[in-house]
């Protein structure tokens, strides 16, 4: 048996060794930029790069990759990891960029829904990050870690989304922020079924918008870029996605879209709005179960507010970050949270040892600044934390 195993390692082109750990950062190989969203891994383990670019990666079999839609896949092995990982961006194949309608794009992705993805209730883990700034600085950080039964991976057909589509078992959570700002305004944080309810929403195309498909060289990857085909004067959408030409399943889907606050509304006591919406969702093929799910997705909203007291509006800007692995499983899942309810206000004790040997996502050069300097001085405003 020992002999017939270690054959099928070989050939498999995996050879399993003691623990190993590295740490280094993923840039663009054109401009030197942090790529955040990067895959690290292999056939056991996984992880990401965070908006830093930065990653660290355990496991005890020696091979690695780095991959993110639209960027060449890497190949190497701990042994020949360096500090800093370059990618290379796809090169879009001129000759075959075509000028096309979403009808069309959508209808290819629609037809091929039930063969792409599971529509049926399971379980998989998640971690999600939730993070506050007021005016660009962080006011919130929460990581929460868990994990969900969902009725459905996308909608589709018949299906329509409900208040028990999700079910939560929250399993460690590092929570840590100002409860209100300096003009007494407490800003809500989405639920936890808002959050899953919002990373399905991925169809951001209509009539009135021009269309491109941008085939990328030596890949079976297709680029569709969107934008409004007229101008608006309170905004617009625009973006793009990247789809899998051999069966039509999207790979990554990108939108911002921009809201302009009416100058009368500006001109009121006070108002508040949003002023940006930025969302980016990647997934990946489950290939034990030949099926995509959504591996990871980050959304971002800037939000422009004015209290009767502010001669100046102030903006927040929340930013919530989902990554999901061990999808498609059946785990024996108890609920204990409420999951209509504001995620900041749940309460859950703080693990250190878990918090610690985790590197799902680590954190920014940023967030460690803000929790020191919160843990020094917190006497100016109200503070919850779980990190005590």
């Amino acid at each position: 048996m020992n002999k017939v195993t270690f054959l099928f390692l070989v050939c498999s082109g995996v050879l399993s060794y003691g623990q190993q750990s590295h740490s280094g950062i993923v840039l663009t190989l054109d401009g030197g930029e942090p790529l955040e969203f990067v895959s690290v891994f292999n056939i056991t383990d996984h992880t990401m790069t965070n908006e830093d670019g930065r990653f660290q990666f355990s496991s005890q079999i020696d091979s690695v990759f780095f991959y993110t839609p639209g960027y060449e896949k890497l190949k190497t092995t701990f042994s020949a990891l360096r500090d800093t990982i370059y990618l290379q961006k796809n090169i879009v194949n001129l000759d075959e960029v075509v000028i096309t309608n979403a009808k069309t794009i959508l209808d290819r992705i629609r037809d091929s829904i039930g063969i792409n993805y599971l529509l049926s209730p399971h379980t998989e883990t998640f971690f999600i990050r939730a993070l506050l700034r007021r005016n660009d600085t962080i006011m919130r950080l929460q990581d929460m870690y868990g994990n969900l039964r969902r009725k459905t991976s996308v909608y589709a057909g018949e299906l329509e989304l409900e208040k028990k589509d999700y079910e939560v078992e929250l399993l460690q959570m590092r929570q840590v922020g100002i409860k209100k700002d300096k003009n007494n305004v407490y800003f809500i944080f989405p639920s936890f079924f808002d959050i899953f309810s919002e990373f399905v929403r991925i169809n951001a195309m209509g009539p009135d918008f021009d269309v491109i498909e941008k085939p990328l060289e030596n890949t079976n990857e297709i680029r569709v870029e969107f934008s409004p085909s007229k101008a608006d004067v309170s905004g617009g959408s625009s973006g793009s996605y990247i789809i899998n030409a051999l069966d039509n399943a999207i790979l990554s889907f990108e939108v911002s879209t921009k809201r302009i606050i009416a100058e009368p509304i500006r001109q009121r006591p006070e108002y508040h709005g949003p002023i940006l919406l930025e969302s980016a969702t990647y997934f990946t093929k489950d290939k034990g179960n030949d099926r995509y799910f959504m591996n990871y997705g980050k959304r971002k909203i800037i939000v422009e507010s004015k209290t009767k007291d502010q001669k100046e509006p102030t903006k927040f800007q929340i930013e919530i970050l989902l990554h999901t692995t061990n999808p498609f499983s059946q785990l024996d899942l108890k609920s204990n949270v409420n999951e209509q309810k504001d995620v900041f206000t749940l309460k859950s004790p703080y693990n250190e040892t878990f918090w610690k040997s985790q590197n799902q996502l680590l954190l920014t050069e940023e967030m460690l600044k803000f929790i020191t300097n919160l843990a020094e001085d917190n006497k100016e405003f109200k503070v919850k934390s779980n990190l005590d």
